[in-house]
């Protein structure tokens, strides 16, 4: 084999498995979109390992290959969701320095968002506990970020960052299913909720009460794209 040769077969054997890594996130993509529809569609306890396979199209060993249980099918749509969000509240969060306004923004437009569409935020809130933290590692990131900061500046006055993030992810999971369920609370019900978060972390009434007061453009989710077949799709820009 002369030098020539093998150099086309590098080639061919490096496009070969570029187009198999593609055709495997195709795939899971896929996967994902139609375990959203057949969350939306049967609730969360419902559904079986063989919803998901029927409304997908693949075979049992294809769906095997992706996802052993519901519940990490579960975790991955809630992955895309949380994705979704930090692509939406990051620009929100641009020219906010002060720890505890980037604190109280974040959780606004996340229970503003999560409480705007019923399946999504029922998916997020859902997603929480069983997660035990953030719903993926850029959010996780963020939330590190932000805490680490208000303590370091003294804006915030807390024992432990773990135990105010705990607090925060569990006062939003509780709000949001709240605002689902329709149950009677004031229009201003989330920033009441954020403020009294603020107080936990340090931060003095009437400058919490300031601070979730302050104009906000709350993100919305995206208008939802038509899938193969009618149904609604996860994925909302083409990737």
């Amino acid at each position: 084999m002369n030098e020539s040769t093998a150099k086309r077969e590098r080639v061919s054997d490096a496009r070969r498995a570029q187009i198999g890594r593609a055709k495997r996130a195709r795939t899971r993509k896929e996967l994902v979109s139609a375990a959203f529809n057949v969350f939306a569609e049967k609730g969360f306890d419902a559904p079986v390992v063989a919803d998901f396979i029927a409304a997908s199209g693949v075979s049992r060993g294809t769906f095997y290959n992706y996802f052993l249980t519901r519940e990490e099918i579960l975790a991955a749509v809630a992955d895309e969701l949380a994705k979704e969000i930090n692509g939406s509240i990051l620009p929100v969060l641009q020219g906010l320095h002060d720890p505890a306004e980037l604190v109280a923004a974040a959780l606004r437009c996340f229970i503003g968002m999560a409480s705007s569409d019923p399946i999504r935020g029922a998916i997020l809130v859902r997603m929480i506990p069983i997660v035990g933290g953030p719903l993926n590692e850029q959010m996780r990131r963020h939330s590190l970020a932000m805490f680490s900061e208000g303590v370091k500046s003294g804006r915030f006055k807390i024992v432990s960052i773990q135990a105010a993030h705990d607090l925060g992810l569990g006062m939003v999971a509780m709000v949001v299913r709240t605002i689902l369920s329709r149950k009677q609370v004031p229009g201003n019900y989330t920033q009441l909720s954020v403020a009294m978060y603020l107080r936990s972390l340090g931060i003095r009434a009437q400058e919490a009460g300031r601070i979730v007061s302050m104009p906000l453009d709350i993100p919305s989710f995206a208008a939802d794209a038509t899938a193969a077949g009618g149904r609604k799709s996860l994925f909302r820009t083409a990737q």
